[in-house]
């Protein structure tokens, strides 16, 4: 029996990373091409980033260098990106309070997510809230489901896991969380429909 729904927030709830580009390409002299191949050749930074092991200038400076851009812009134009909320499925956790556990699990900077959480008191319908930035540890790293686990004290077979992206659906799998790969909220309706949630 399910008693603990643990949601990811970017790209489920809120808008997060993605898409980013094109507001770069708009507001600065950098193309969305060119953000995104710097994106990707700095991805591991960017992990660290989100394990809370270097900070945000530090992350800017190097998907930055050598480029004629304002490295504040930058930052604010992933503040403009980050806090657009997904469409319905607010509406849906709020239907779920109070008849599960409802849990934060998302791979977030300290930097945002302090900004997050000033900025979007909705997110404080989860009492209960796991940062990576706070862990050391994001989602693909495995032993953050496990720590999870372990520190709420709860069994996997009880618990579902909801995240835009299906690697870490599969990593929460192997620790026997069962999940749901999100597409859009009318899916995530259906899916919990399914498993008789809603």
């Amino acid at each position: 029996m399910i008693k603990n729904i643990i949601f990811d927030m970017s790209e489920v709830i809120i808008s997060g990373y993605f898409g980013v580009e094109e507001l770069i390409e708009k507001n600065t002299n950098m193309s969305a091409g060119e953000f995104l191949k710097r994106k990707q050749e700095t991805i591991e930074i960017f992990f660290d980033l989100m394990r809370g092991k270097i900070s945000e200038d530090e992350y800017i400076n190097h998907l930055t260098k050598g480029a004629d851009v304002s490295k504040e812009k930058i930052k604010e134009l992933f503040r403009k990106n980050i806090n657009i909320p997904v469409e319905g499925t607010m509406d849906i956790i709020k239907r779920l309070e109070g008849n599960y556990n409802l849990i934060l699990l998302s791979d977030y900077p300290k930097e945002w997510k302090e900004f997050l959480l000033e900025n979007n008191k909705e997110i404080e319908i989860f009492k209960i809230k796991y940062f990576s930035c706070d862990y050391g540890k994001i989602k693909s790293d495995g032993d953050f489901f496990k720590y999870v686990i372990k520190d709420l004290n709860i069994s996997p077979e009880d618990s579902i896991f909801i995240d835009d992206l299906e690697r870490n659906v599969e990593t929460a799998s192997k620790y026997g969380i069962k999940g749901i790969v999100f597409r859009n909220s009318k899916q995530l309706e259906e899916e919990l429909k399914k498993v008789g949630l809603l």
